[in-house]
């Protein structure tokens, strides 16, 4: 019964996602004018050009980046093209999102939340669970911070990735962590034994034996006890590595996401050693990121940190902040009851905190132990995410609202921008609200709810008291459903920060000349085709990215220069400096020297000139590199001494708009 809820469950906020996902033909198949957005179709064409060899330097300087999303769009294509369909790289890029995002994510909310909700009712029908495997996707996906504003906002398709993955990593994590305490428990009782009955010399001549199966239950050794207990623990080592190896493959930073929501339970759960060597990992972590960092982008400040991110202006007040991160980034009626709600669970929570024994009373069905009774971690995990929430609640204060040096240590790992923390809320919320529904409604018998204005008192289960509300388990667990079903379905209603993120992404779609100097226009898009009848998709056409011309590269396959806003001039990328270095010279041979060998011997090199910068692209910090592309007195010297030959007037489509050929004395155009 539990699959199916879980099904009906997953597919309704895939439902949820689908209806919220632009109503529009253009989306399939025209790009997402967003900063980020070209990188991505570059990716994706760039490993369908290459091959898989590509994806270890997917970047115009053969840098790496983060390859998954991106190949699993690229193998769309390719599957489709095996049964002779053209599939846009838009088309592909969205099947993959919505299929990680509608599917992939909600479901490993709910494995995350079976973590405890397995604890109520571990066996039967499972009523609680069930109810639970449909609320729990839904909420979800209710929070404009994940999955929809990874898609609004840049958009950051390798993160939200990642993101949508984290869940299954977490809920590894956890059952290794139960597996190895559970495994050093039964070490540990196992050689408590061997002194206290003197046959620990036995069960090494045992283990030194050969292989026999024991006649009774007295013979098992501890050694016996201990390799069967290992062979428990494997499983989730592997599961750990493997799910790990693919949430970095996904993105590497959604490290520092994971760690920070697992170290409250790591450092409340673990034994101190373990506690030590993780800090270890981690301060050789961050060594190693620092001299990535200082290899890969070149900075005089790394030594004062609160010179860091010198750009940053707070997009929030702190109120404004903690309003967003209480209401889970939901707006409307939704928001404010799930404030109200967690506001609720972490009162549960203070309980579980000071009366863990009143709770998941019921013995794990996949305990090693079944003859136990509770379940030992109760107040550990209270405790850890309460902590959990409080740091996802700094972190957002600090990346949104707070400058100098501490929050710009707090928030490096995250780019020190508040779409990434801002996407983690609901990792702090929903197992928040898991949890403290898990507490109610866990535990046997009845409880007793005193009602003081009717001369009630507090009695043990069982108890009769005139005024007195005596609730059994079945209806503690009713009243939990009750309420997260009504919060998961108010959330769908009135919620206009979702609603705008969605808006957003439609505008960001269409092709039109309202706004003429934004990224692309019908203008561009148009301006862009001819360009390439010209230049075919071999020739090097350099231009400045932001005026909208590296959207060429994914509209019709032009081999532009500059295919992203930022190509980096580090690495194999000293060639994009150097152009515009020897462009803003002035000198003619110079300028010749440096762009005439980019296309080969028998290609020539354009130039492109398309209007000034798109508003909407202006966060760039170092979009100054690009003004020589457009100071016009330069160019119009370049023409009149033949290092630039027009060879297509583009002036129909903008002012001032044209193609120009390289004077490399290559007569093509």
């Amino acid at each position: 019964m539990v699959p199916l809820c879980s099904v009906i469950g997953v597919g309704i906020a895939f439902g949820v996602v689908m209806g919220w996902f632009p109503h529009t033909s253009m989306i399939w198949q025209y790009p997402l004018q967003q900063i980020d957005a070209p990188a991505h179709y570059y990716f994706v064409r760039r490993i369908l050009g290459e091959g898989l060899g590509s994806v270890t330097h997917l970047w115009p300087n053969d840098a790496y980046y983060p390859p998954l999303f991106h190949m699993l769009a690229a193998g769309l294509v390719n599957l489709a093209s095996v049964f002779g369909a053209k599939m846009p790289i838009y088309t592909a890029v969205n099947i993959v999102w919505l299929v990680t995002s509608g599917i992939v994510w909600p479901a490993g909310v709910l494995l995350l939340s079976t973590y405890w909700t397995r604890l109520v009712d571990p066996q039967g029908w499972r009523l609680f669970s069930c109810a639970m495997a449909i609320i729990v996707p839904v909420l979800s996906v209710s929070s404009a911070s994940h999955p929809f504003l990874m898609l609004a906002r840049g958009p950051l398709y390798a993160y939200g990735l990642a993101t949508s993955l984290l869940p299954y990593w977490l809920y590894i994590t956890l059952r290794l962590c139960d597996a190895l305490t559970d495994h050093w428990r039964r070490h540990k009782a196992g050689a408590a034994a061997d002194d206290r009955t003197g046959r620990g010399a036995q069960a090494a001549m045992q283990a030194t034996a050969p292989e026999t199966a024991p006649e009774s239950a007295s013979e098992i050794t501890p050694a016996t006890i201990q390799t069967q207990t290992r062979t428990r623990v494997w499983p989730w080592v592997i599961g750990f590595i493997a799910v790990g190896g693919l949430c970095v493959f996904a993105h590497p930073r959604i490290v520092f996401s994971g760690l920070l929501l697992m170290a409250p339970f790591i450092v409340l759960r673990m034994p101190w050693k373990v506690i030590a060597a993780l800090a270890g990992a981690v301060v050789c972590g961050a060594a190693v990121l620092l001299v990535y960092m200082r290899g890969s982008y070149q900075s005089n400040r790394y030594g004062n940190p609160a010179a860091w991110f010198h750009t940053f202006v707070p997009s929030r007040t702190v109120p404004q902040a903690l309003r967003t991160f209480i209401t889970d980034n939901i707006s409307g009626p939704g928001g404010w009851l799930m404030a109200g709600v967690t506001v609720l669970a972490l009162v549960v929570i203070g309980y579980v905190i000071a009366q863990p024994h009143q709770v998941f009373k019921r013995a794990d069905s996949d305990a090693a132990h079944p003859g136990e009774s509770g379940y030992r971690n109760t107040r550990r995990d209270a405790i850890a995410l309460v902590v959990a929430w409080l740091l996802l609640m700094l972190l957002f204060v600090c990346s949104t609202s707070l400058t100098g040096w501490f929050p710009n240590i707090v928030a490096a790992a995250w780019y020190r921008a508040e779409t990434r923390p801002l996407s983690m809320i609901p990792f702090g919320v929903i197992p928040l609200l898991v949890f403290a529904a898990c507490a109610v409604a866990g535990g046997d018998g009845s409880v007793s709810v005193p009602m003081p204005w009717k001369g009630g008192g507090r009695v043990r289960s069982g108890g009769r008291v005139c005024g007195d509300i005596r609730l059994t388990r079945t209806a503690r667990q009713s009243i939990v459903v009750v309420v997260l079903a009504a919060l998961a379905v108010t959330c769908q209603f009135g919620n206009t920060e979702r609603a705008a993120l969605s808006q957003s992404v439609y505008h960001n779609v269409q092709l039109t000349d309202e706004r003429p100097d934004e990224q692309l226009t019908s203008s561009k898009y148009r301006a862009l085709g001819e360009v390439v009848k010209v230049t075919g998709t071999r020739a090097v056409v350099i231009s400045d990215p932001l005026n909208g011309s590296m959207y060429a590269v994914s509209l019709y396959g032009a081999n532009m220069l500059y295919p992203i806003y930022n190509p980096m001039k580090e690495k194999n990328g000293a060639i994009f400096e150097q152009t515009e270095l020897s462009f803003a010279s002035g000198d003619n041979a110079r300028l010749l020297n440096t762009v005439c060998p980019l296309g080969g011997d028998d290609t020539p090199t354009y130039f492109l000139t398309m209007g000034p910068q798109a508003p909407s692209l202006q966060m760039f910090t170092f979009r100054q590199q690009f003004d020589p592309f457009h100071d016009e007195g330069l160019i119009a010297q370049y023409e009149r001494h033949g290092t630039l030959v027009k060879v297509r007037d583009l002036g129909q489509y903008g002012r001032g708009w044209a193609l120009y050929r390289f004077g490399c004395g290559v007569v093509r155009g």
